[in-house]
């Protein structure tokens, strides 16, 4: 028996107990310093709302001053004001603003995380290079580049392009399989077309909305990139003007961005106003509510595909 064996076994109460086990790096589940287990879900993150607006002018201040060289990407992540957190949008997702000028490139990598991006504003010649293929951006096109896949962009446009970008880096963080490497410049095109299980076009995504219906919770929306994602479910929606829509509560963490139209949300307890370009964030069990001033189009982007895997997912009316 070793000595510290012996310690243990001579230990007369529970706190000498403890006291034994330190050294050992136990625990005594009797004895932890707060609950691992609880009845609901409970989170310290915040229900959100950026404003596009805003981001539009940090970013055109940022292009006079910083380069894409210098910056990787010229971005600005929407951080959750949780003590601590320097990136998080919520606890398995970030989304960040960003731009790239005319006559920019931004250099292609790949990483682990899934990636993809919401086209707000963008010249004829803005582009994505994924794995090879050039893929032109037009406003609204949902542009997917799943884990590991080579990924870089330009812009040979008259005037800035502007998108909303969206990653499970934080999930990956949790879980730790990050890998990133670089490419040196941008990666050669081999061919260009839109005819890409990775490009989402606002028009096909209409066109799908207007022949869909309503799902049982009243929500008329048709999911995107379902074999590419096997982390992230992304929806477009449409929200007609008028009435709030039912209060739902979920498990999952939901990131919502404006693609057109204008109306408001309730999140948990705060009230958000916003317009084309927003972006609002619901954390996991808050009750949600849209509603629309005028016709809306909505994208979102949520970890229920992670969950639904794991067993996790839990959606009902609040």
């Amino acid at each position: 028996m070793s000595d510290q064996a012996a310690i243990i076994a001579n230990a007369s109460s529970l706190d000498a107990l403890r006291v034994a086990l330190d050294p050992l790096d136990f625990m005594a589940g009797w004895n932890k310093h707060e609950p691992s287990l609880w009845k609901e879900p409970r989170t310290a993150y915040k229900p959100m709302h950026w404003t596009y607006v805003d981001a539009k002018i940090g970013l055109d201040v940022a292009g006079r001053l910083i380069n894409a060289e210098q910056a990787e990407r010229r971005n600005l992540f929407m951080v959750n004001p949780v003590p601590g957190n320097h990136y998080d949008t919520l606890k398995t997702l970030v989304s960040a603003y960003q731009m790239i000028l005319p006559g920019e490139t931004a250099r292609t990598h790949r990483h682990s995380p899934n990636a993809l991006r919401l086209v707000l504003d963008v010249a004829d010649a803005c582009y994505t290079v994924v794995d090879g293929v050039r893929i032109d951006m037009k406003p609204g096109d949902v542009l997917l580049t799943p884990g590991n896949c080579w990924h870089g962009h330009g812009n040979e446009g008259s005037r800035p392009g502007y998108w909303i970008d969206f990653l499970d880096v934080p999930l990956v963080h949790l879980i730790e399989p990050m890998f990133l490497d670089f490419w040196d410049g941008l990666q050669p095109v081999e061919k260009t077309s839109r005819d890409s299980s990775f490009v989402f076009p606002l028009e096909q995504s209409l066109a799908r909305l207007a022949a869909a219906s309503p799902d049982e919770h009243g929500r008329l929306r048709v999911q995107l990139g379902a074999d590419d994602m096997p982390t992230l479910g992304l929806y477009m929606a449409k929200l007609a003007a008028g009435a709030w829509s039912k209060p739902l509560r979920s498990t999952e963490n939901q990131v919502f961005a404006i693609v057109s139209g204008e109306g408001e949300s309730r999140i948990g307890d705060r009230h958000f106003h916003w317009k084309r370009g927003d972006v609002v964030v619901a954390p996991t069990w808050s009750v949600v509510s849209h509603r629309a001033s005028a016709d809306t189009i909505m994208f979102s982007v949520s970890d229920d595909v992670t969950q639904m895997k794991l067993g996790f997912h839990r959606l009902e009316a609040a």
